[in-house]
């Protein structure tokens, strides 16, 4: 997660930070099979269309990688992508402005 990107840790309230711990913490209690069966707007995932994300996507994100995103709080979204059995954190979408929520 980048610092400056306006969607980074750095950018969150207490309330977010809190709730991203809390949400980590229950992800790493389920297993991915877990986590794409479980309902999109709980502990599930949803696939994004990259060309939608407003911030620039970070080198990382290589083409071939499937942008998805976790709720952490309520409908505010963690964006990122996996790569095996770790999901790397690229925004935190504290605004809800990171891509269209439909």
């Amino acid at each position: 997660m980048r610092g400056g990107s306006g969607y980074s840790i750095d950018c969150c309230d207490h309330d977010h930070r809190s709730a991203l711990a809390s949400k980590l913490f229950k992800l790493t209690q389920m297993t991915w099979m877990d986590i794409k069966n479980a309902p999109r707007h709980g502990l599930g995932l949803e696939t994004i269309d990259r060309k939608s994300i407003k911030p620039p996507l970070p080198p990382a994100a290589t083409d071939d990688v499937r942008i998805i995103a976790l709720r952490y709080n309520g409908l505010h979204p963690m964006v990122g992508f996996r790569d095996g059995r770790i999901f790397h954190v690229l925004f935190l979408d504290h605004t809800m402005d990171c891509y269209p929520h439909g």
